[in-house]
């Protein structure tokens, strides 16, 4: 098994590598998680993703 998560991405090293490179590959606009994201999570996964991070909470309109 790989490397354990961070606690500052929610994923492990090379799962963040592999999203950025989907995200390269698809001219993705961000990325949206389905689990809430604290903001260090954030501005973390924003800049090592070169796109907006943000999570399904802070899109969808609470109820």
């Amino acid at each position: 098994m790989g490397l354990p998560y961070s606690s500052r991405t929610l994923l492990s090293y090379g799962k963040v590598r592999e999203v950025a490179r989907r995200c390269e590959e698809t001219d993705a606009a961000a990325v949206v998680f389905t689990t809430p994201l604290t903001g260090r999570q954030r501005r973390t996964l924003t800049g090592m993703l070169g796109r907006p991070a943000t999570s399904i909470t802070d899109v969808l309109p609470a109820r």
